[in-house]
């Protein structure tokens, strides 16, 4: 039987003890980024005060992950969460997203560019129902076998769904190593994605991180902190671990090669409206945005007819310059009669959905 003076005597231990972990936890947090604590440490630490909440985030979800990820490819986050959200709403599951039209699929994309990144998905939704019964495999290396999924975004569902030991290394991770380490070389090189992997995995191993964790804190210190413009190391919790917080780095850090100017072709689109509908073209054999509607459109600018508006619009690896004018007659071929009233059902090509927009024919949403 423990005597009275016993019981007291633990009581007071136990509140010793609770005082010091409360009183460590305080001085850990308080010097969390003096030097006491690991690359990973304050990387993890910085990430759970300060990460977005993001709907992808919310559940460990792998079809999930895969689109939000491939809607972040040269996206900004926060312009594809609508898109991502209306997609989740009528594809919940691969088995829905393989089972829908491709028409139905473009039309979730429209607005956010780079149709190819839509057409891999539903292909991939069909390859899994094939090949994995619905499912994303828990395999780096079988996840790579998924149309248009690449080692990024392969490592991505590895880390982040299935909490393998795989690093994501995307254009934010780039920058941020490449400011801690003083990478001096082309970023966008297989070497320099090789070196960043082989560091960044052996940083994970040794601290044993929860991999989802550790590579969505990198994404997101890029995002949030090291970006392109923050050159003071301003909020960054790697400060004194960083080659450029110690004035170690180049100006021209992370190091991209200026990319040759893209040719820009003088294009002239025309807008023929008769009896409520709009005469629209099907012709795609320029191999841009296949499947999708556009403006009737030809090379060269118009010297006679009158401009109703011009616009610029840059694809990867060229530029249209376009002028815009109204006729009352089309010698062209591949042309569709659309009523105005039901255009907004169509997938249009970036470029004329904005003309269509800006000249009310077309509404945004």
């Amino acid at each position: 039987m423990i005597s009275r003076m016993s019981l007291l005597t633990w009581i007071l231990c136990l509140c010793l003890l609770f005082s010091f972990i409360g009183y460590t936890i305080t001085f850990i947090r308080s010097n969390v980024y003096n030097g006491l604590m690991t690359f990973t440490d304050r990387l993890l630490t910085w990430y759970y005060e300060n990460k977005r909440e993001l709907p992808f985030r919310s559940q460990n979800d792998p079809y999930k992950i895969w689109v939000s990820e491939i809607m972040a490819q040269q996206t900004q986050i926060v312009t594809m969460l609508p898109f991502y959200e209306r997609w989740i709403k009528s594809f919940p599951t691969v088995e829905a997203l393989a089972n829908a039209d491709i028409d139905d699929v473009l039309k979730h994309w429209e607005g956010l560019g780079y149709y190819r990144r839509a057409r891999n998905l539903h292909a991939g939704a069909l390859y899994l129902m094939e090949h994995h019964g619905g499912r994303l495999p828990a395999d780096y290396k079988a996840l790579l076998e998924i149309p248009g999924v690449g080692p990024y975004t392969a490592s991505a569902i590895s880390a982040i769904a299935f909490h393998l030991p795989e690093v994501t290394i995307d254009g934010n991770v780039k920058r941020v190593m490449a400011r801690t380490l003083n990478y001096t070389d082309n970023v966008n090189t297989q070497a320099a994605y090789n070196y960043f992997e082989t560091w960044l995995k052996h940083e994970l191993a040794l601290n044993q991180a929860l991999p989802g964790d550790f590579s969505q804190a990198l994404m997101e210190l890029g995002a949030l902190v090291c970006t392109p413009s923050n050159t003071t190391c301003e909020g960054c919790p790697l400060k004194d671990l960083c080659a450029c917080y110690r004035g170690e780095v180049a100006p021209d850090i992370p190091y991209i090669p200026k990319a040759k100017k893209s040719p820009v072709h003088p294009m002239s689109a025309y807008i023929l409206v008769k009896n409520g509908s709009i005469w629209m073209s099907t012709d795609d054999a320029d191999g841009l945005m296949t499947g999708l509607l556009r403006l009737p459109q030809e090379p060269l600018h118009s010297k006679t007819l009158k401009e109703q508006m011009s616009l610029v619009h840059k694809f990867s690896h060229l530029t249209w310059d376009i002028k815009v004018y109204k006729k009352k007659v089309l010698h062209m071929e591949h042309l569709v009669e659309i009523p105005l009233d039901t255009l907004h059902q169509h997938t249009i090509v970036t470029a004329h959905r904005k003309i269509l927009i800006t000249l009310g024919y077309l509404h945004e949403g």
